[in-house]
């Protein structure tokens, strides 16, 4: 059984908890992290969802992540994510905060990460009944893997936003 934190929309801790599976009470969010991980080379790590999965069976994920368990706070709660759905072992200094965002609809608070690893590139774990598979798309391919591959849409924007448009913005100054 896990067991969650509730927070008002602005973020504050209430003394509420919630059991997964159950409705959460109106105005009631729970707290929600990713983590897109990068190898020194460049390369960020894409994991094919399973084909059992209920929403984006077959997609590629661009983060590991998950729900923040009861007495998680959000770096606590990316670090164990990584860990479970990967076998990457992270620390607090090599995660950066991309961007966090309140959805209303599904009742969760995101707190959204990037990190850069030197991680053995093939020792990546995949987690049963969650994960079939894993790739490592270099930084000079990244663009045409977003645009060919399954990629679940939203994900696919923080990748962009990270990666392509810095280069973008790099090669405009360039031309300048």
């Amino acid at each position: 059984m896990e067991i969650w934190n509730t927070y008002t929309a602005d973020g504050h801790l209430t003394d509420h908890t919630l059991t997964r599976g159950e409705s959460i009470p109106d105005g009631l969010y729970h707290l929600v992290v990713e983590c897109i991980i990068r190898h020194h080379d460049g390369s960020t790590l894409f994991m094919k969802r399973d084909s059992t999965k209920p929403s984006y069976p077959d997609y590629y994920e661009a983060t590991a992540g998950g729900s923040a368990l009861f007495g998680e706070i959000a770096e606590q709660a990316i670090l164990r994510e990584v860990r479970e759905e990967t076998g990457i072992e992270l620390t607090a200094d090599q995660l950066r905060h991309h961007t966090h965002f309140v959805a209303h609809d599904d009742q969760c608070i995101f707190h959204c990460y990037w990190a850069e690893t030197n991680w053995d590139k093939s020792a990546i774990q995949l987690q049963a009944g969650e994960t079939s598979n894993y790739i490592w798309v270099l930084q000079e391919k990244l663009k045409d893997f977003l645009e060919t591959e399954l990629v679940i849409p939203r994900q696919k924007v923080y990748v962009e936003s990270l990666f392509l448009d810095q280069e973008k913005c790099k090669s405009e100054n360039q031309a300048q």
